[in-house]
């Protein structure tokens, strides 16, 4: 029974963002299938990699997601897709993506294991070394990002506390009910303060008629309020002249401290590929 929900969840995905099987086929930006650290993995590279020798910056995303269709909304908005995108599936959704062991969400499956901790040490230990070194990325934390839907954006806030190698997560409609998890959240620090966070979340979701999942809004804003308090740039006053200039000749992807709270129309499956686009753009810092 736990397996046939977490195969619903990623075919609500899937349908809510509208993925067709003909987009697949016109689209430039390919999908490859392989596997890295014994993970099944979705790689898309930009439509440019095979003519030159630029390194790229690579979005890592947990779980499976209709990789062609966002970036198809990412060029209908006019932002970019110069960058590497994988999508890591996990063994087990619900146990993968759970910080720790939690109550069943549904009468009818069985509890979450909370294996987080496990998945987040192969994707920083294992697969985003292996990209750096078979693909020709930018490695470092400013140009590596992490985003997730559902729980996995659960488990993109929480790699916030588990490595220092990603410097932009990105939750969107993030299962920030998860029982304890602000309370860790205002208990622990970021391994890494100069990181920029993106959280989304629909305006329905509030409305869930599971009592758990109903505070997503509530821990939502809190987690923002929290990661507010614990990143950040150095006040203005004690950067040296010279940094300041190179600060802004820097580009879009450069900044760091940010905390963004978007609000999107609908429930928790309301226009998938949209929200991850408007997470990209605002990596890009399109929308700013």
């Amino acid at each position: 029974m736990q397996k046939a929900q977490e195969a619903q969840t990623v075919k609500q995905i899937q349908e809510s963002a509208g993925m067709r099987k003909t987009q697949q086929r016109q689209s430039m930006q390919k999908v490859q299938q392989l596997q890295i650290a014994g993970l099944c993995c979705d790689l898309v590279l930009p439509g440019d990699y095979e003519r030159g020798q630029m390194r790229y910056p690579v979005l890592y995303v947990n779980g499976e997601v209709p990789a062609q269709e966002i970036l198809a909304e990412v060029k209908r908005a006019g932002g970019r897709t110069d960058f590497i995108l994988l999508c890591v599936r996990p063994d087990s959704w619900n146990d993968d993506f759970t910080p720790w062991p939690a109550p069943a969400f549904h009468r009818d499956e069985a509890p979450p294991q909370g294996r987080a901790q496990a998945y987040l040490a192969r994707l920083a230990g294992e697969i985003k070394p292996y990209m750096d070194m078979r693909y020709r990325t930018k490695p470092e934390p400013e140009h590596a990002a992490l985003a997730g839907y559902s729980l996995g954006g659960l488990t993109a806030l929480y790699a916030l506390y588990q490595t220092d190698c990603f410097g932009w997560t990105a939750s969107l409609s993030g299962s920030l009910w998860y029982d304890g998890f602000c309370e860790f959240m205002e208990k622990e620090r970021p391994l890494r303060r100069e990181v920029n966070v993106y959280l989304s979340l629909g305006k329905k979701e509030r409305l869930s008629r599971n009592p758990r999942m109903g505070k997503v809004a509530e821990c939502t804003e809190r987690a923002r309020q929290i990661l507010e308090s614990q990143l950040g740039q150095e006040p203005a006053g004690e950067m040296k002249e010279e940094q300041a200039d190179n600060r802004k000749r820097a580009d879009d992807r450069s900044r760091s401290g940010e905390v963004c709270l978007e609000w999107n129309e609908g429930g928790h499956f309301h226009e998938t590929a949209k929200r991850f686009a408007r997470a990209i753009l605002w990596w890009e810092g399109r929308n700013l």
